[in-house]
């Protein structure tokens, strides 16, 4: 006879965040994140997971943007559980989210350390060296001459692109 285990609520809402968190609908994912905390206490659980609690920061950071609240959650969930990958992955995001980026790095570094394979850690950081140098070196990235040739050239990239297409 097969035993099947059944999921704690709290598991189970923090899977359904996950999922809310791949969607894109990060109000969400907070919600489920924040019901996974409750139920988990509701469990008799002193203490939350602390993915749950970095999970909530990196929905939360997402949410809104530039997030202290994220920042916290995340750094708290590091601080008492500096063994997941995961968590280190969740920081390093909130960190560039909130432009700390020597931060960010340092947070990936950590959790690379743990598990050198980690596939999140390695497309965040691939997607962020796919950067190219800004058009004029001598301004910051964020400038608005910066931004607007930068846009420029990525456009003449993609229509060269496309005419190498159809001549091929």
């Amino acid at each position: 006879m097969a035993e099947t285990t059944v999921a704690a609520p709290s598991e189970d809402s923090y899977r359904k965040g996950l999922a809310a968190l791949e969607r894109r609908t990060y109000a969400e994912a907070i919600a489920f994140f924040r019901g996974a905390i409750d139920l988990e206490r509701q469990e008799g659980s002193k203490n939350p997971r602390m993915k749950y609690v970095s999970f909530l920061g990196l929905a939360v950071t997402l949410s809104n943007g530039r997030s202290d609240e994220g920042v916290k959650l995340c750094e708290q969930a590091v601080k008492r559980e500096f063994f997941d990958p995961d968590l280190y992955c969740n920081l390093g995001i909130v960190y560039l989210r909130t432009r700390q980026k020597r931060r960010a790095f340092e947070a990936f570094q950590k959790g690379l350390n743990l598990k050198p394979e980690h596939r999140r850690i390695r497309d965040e950081l691939e997607r962020y060296e796919r950067r190219s140098m800004p058009v004029f070196t001598f301004l910051p990235r964020t400038h608005p001459v910066n931004r607007l040739a930068g846009r420029l050239r990525h456009r003449l990239r993609l229509l060269l692109h496309q005419t190498a297409e159809r001549e091929a």
